[in-house]
């Protein structure tokens, strides 16, 4: 492109110096021409802009982690113009795409099109923009090029892995009230919190007979349960430190064991309170299996942007709760700040489980206080999971530290 400038700005001083030297309409049309070329091939590259056509298309919004995606971008050149140079590129700024998407450059004839096609793997969960952010067109004389911003974003939600537990260990008067909750004794069966599909082993006695009437179909009536919320999760969204790509492994790890605890309680019918900030304290409420989706949606889709500590969460939280509750504790920053406040709900006689998960292995250095942190909290009677980022999941949690 530099080049292209010098020799053009070499043939303008030359027409100038011919118009003036020699005069005449030959001379003076040279250097009209001279000058209009680049306001030409300005026009003539806007032109090509607004008679750009493509279309790009995902196989889906929603996708599991780990699942590969197909990503498709047709280009077609449909008028009678030529397209000297064209580069596209696309939104790459993201952990999820970068280095799987690539920009590319092309030329098209009149009447010619070219097809993209990349199959995407879907690294981590969460929201990403897909798709083309910007595409330069060239002037038909090399000289400059146009970026033009695309509006039309494409977005997609990667759910982050559903890991199953068979077991999850719980304290005793937890395992006590659930057992109470699953087997009904006390259940207030003028309250229907639920109405979900028959499934194999409900009770003939929860049917709901009119609504399977109407539907031709058998549901099940799920009753309310007499015991408030039996678990208390607090997930810590404050920002991780550290390069973008293991602040993104860090937080896969502590959403995924969160979503496997979660189901687990759903899943033996016990009710569960997930609580974390945003702007604000943010309280969602799940007392059934039919309430994990839910959850689940929201958690593949929450950020680790925020600047409030969990310490402070825990006690807005606690502030305005007198519920009798067990304790869930998901973060990957364990801190004496973070200990005392656990000690103060300990003291409180709240039952306390930490979930942490620890960057170590992608760090350099670790912090010497994790290990005597952990080991104040097991000796206040504190059960500490501590997962690597490389650690199997349902390994960690369905053995206690």
């Amino acid at each position: 492109m530099a080049v292209n400038r010098l020799i053009y700005g070499i043939l303008l001083v030359l027409s100038v110096l011919f118009a003036n030297f020699y005069g005449g309409k030959i001379p003076y049309m040279l250097l009209f021409i001279t000058l209009l070329l680049p306001l030409f091939s300005f026009l003539y590259t806007l032109v090509l802009f607004a008679s750009f056509k493509y279309i790009q298309s995902v196989d889906g919004k929603y996708v599991l982690k780990g699942d590969k995606l197909k990503y498709r971008l047709n280009i077609n050149n449909e008028g009678p113009l030529y397209y000297p140079y064209v580069k596209i590129n696309f939104h790459i700024s993201s952990t999820f795409l970068a280095g799987q998407l690539q920009e590319e450059s092309f030329s098209l004839l009149p009447g010619e099109k070219t097809s993209f096609s990349y199959e995407l793997e879907c690294k981590y969960r969460g929201v990403f923009a897909i798709g083309l952010s910007s595409v330069e067109f060239e002037d038909l004389l090399g000289m400059f090029r146009l970026r033009f911003n695309i509006k039309e974003t494409k977005e997609i939600i990667i759910y982050p892995k559903i890991v199953y537990l068979d077991i999850f260990h719980l304290r005793t008067s937890f395992l006590s009230d659930t057992h109470t909750l699953i087997n009904s004794l006390y259940e207030d069966f003028t309250t229907i919190s639920d109405i979900r599909r028959y499934s194999y082993g409900d009770t003939m006695k929860r049917i709901h007979w009119k609504l399977s009437a109407k539907m031709d179909e058998l549901y099940v009536k799920t009753f309310q349960g007499t015991s408030r919320t039996v678990a208390t999760i607090f997930l810590d969204l404050n920002r991780i430190e550290g390069p973008m790509e293991n602040q993104v492994i860090v937080e896969d790890k502590l959403i995924e064991s969160a979503v496997a605890v979660i189901r687990y309680c759903l899943y033996n019918w016990i009710p569960v309170d997930l609580v974390y900030c945003t702007k604000d304290i943010v309280n969602l409420e799940a007392k059934a299996p039919s309430d994990f989706e839910r959850i689940y949606k929201e958690l593949a889709q929450i950020r680790f942007d925020q600047s409030v500590a969990i310490t402070d969460v825990m006690e807005l939280f606690w502030a305005g709760s007198i519920k009798k509750t067990d304790v869930f504790i998901f973060t990957a920053d364990l801190n004496y700040d973070l200990y005392n406040q656990i000690y103060k709900i300990r003291h409180n006689g709240y039952d306390v489980n930490i979930i942490y998960i620890s960057s170590d292995t992608l760090k350099s250095g670790i912090n010497p206080d994790i290990a005597s942190i952990t080991e104040f909290l097991t000796d206040i009677g504190v059960s500490v999971y501590r997962l690597e980022v490389n650690d199997d999941i349902k390994l960690a949690l369905e053995s206690k530290l």
